[in-house]
């Protein structure tokens, strides 16, 4: 008698267990390019204005941005490599506003609270 087994992959064939892994894989590659930048060190205090949408829809979290700086610490880019969009946008306003320590990229981490 011939034992049946049970598909368990999706419309295309690939299995729920190979997409996880994929995307794991691609995280931990992801992660693995910023884990190289050192994190941001602000001369002063950096200002973010928490967004009055994000604030009545009542979110909050972490946000990272990737800073290319100045020679004199000012922010020439940033560039968002995690978090909500309406606050990271707060977050890249308020970095454009301040000055950090070094003359290289590095990694800024904000986190909103309620």
């Amino acid at each position: 008698m011939k034992k049946m087994t049970m598909d368990t992959g999706t419309a295309n064939g690939v299995g729920r267990k190979s997409v996880l892994s994929i995307a794991v894989a691609l995280l931990l590659s992801f992660a693995s390019v910023y884990a190289q930048e050192p994190v941001c060190k602000s001369k002063g205090v950096i200002r973010v204005t928490y967004p009055e949408i994000a604030r009545r829809m009542k979110i909050a979290g972490i946000v990272r941005l990737k800073l290319e700086l100045t020679s004199s610490g000012s922010v020439r880019e940033s560039t968002v490599i995690g978090g909500n969009p309406v606050l990271a946008s707060a977050a890249q306003q308020a970095v454009k506003q301040s000055k950090f320590e070094g003359s290289e990229a590095c990694v800024a981490v904000f986190e909103f609270k309620q």
